[in-house]
């Protein structure tokens, strides 16, 4: 019976271990099997993420964004307001540090706080892709005065038009750019006599110059 059951489970290919009074039948090819079809999963998932990723919140060129915004302007969250229960978009109370482009569209309706603040309207919209903030987040915003079809709810806001933008100052550079309407040059900075003498140590009383040979 033991030869036969042997003979069965080396057929399915399975092996046998013996243990006092019983008998343990183990897949040997189990393992490599699952290893297998892992990477397998592995390589179909690397394949049709990316398009998921990239399909699923299209974002226009920076240039194409300027352009379509009326106004770019800096500012800070102050304040989260008129959150909509269903479809989870609400509006901000932005304080404006400065305007990259179409101050003169931002009408006195608009201004609030003595011209120092505004109402942003449009986060949560899930057709833009960076569209969330929290209260004290500082950014780069391309917006547009609400159209009168969305009056009265969003009269006197601007929307949003695109994603926000984390402010860094490669990122205001090129903004500025495009707002003005000059090619993208960025210029690699030149080491100063600082950056030079940096980490020379010199005696006492001695100053680091730059040499004539360098």
């Amino acid at each position: 019976l033991l030869s036969g059951t042997r003979s069965a489970a080396a057929h399915l290919g399975w092996g046998v271990r013996s243990r006092p009074g019983f008998r343990v039948f183990v897949a040997m090819g189990g393992r490599r099997r699952m290893a297998e079809g892992s990477l397998w999963t592995l390589a179909v998932l690397a394949t049709l993420l990316p398009g998921i990723c990239l399909g699923g919140c299209p974002e226009h060129e920076l240039e194409r964004r300027e352009e379509e915004a009326n106004v770019v302007l800096t500012g800070t969250v102050e304040e989260i307001l008129n959150m909509d229960p269903v479809y989870r978009t609400y509006s901000c109370r932005v304080r404006v540090w400065r305007y990259l482009k179409g101050r003169e569209v931002v009408t006195n309706e608009i201004l609030l706080d003595g011209g120092k603040k505004v109402m942003v309207g449009g986060f949560g919209d899930p057709s833009i892709c960076d569209n969330q903030v929290i209260v004290g987040d500082t950014r780069i915003f391309f917006v547009n005065p609400a159209p009168e079809s969305m009056w009265p709810k969003h009269r006197n806001e601007l929307m949003l038009n695109s994603s926000l933008m984390r402010i860094t100052l490669r990122n205001l550079e090129e903004v500025e750019f495009y707002a003005e309407d000059k090619p993208v040059q960025f210029q690699t900075p030149q080491p100063t006599q600082q950056d030079v003498c940096r980490g020379m140590l010199c005696g006492f009383g001695a100053v680091c110059e730059k040499s004539a040979m360098d």
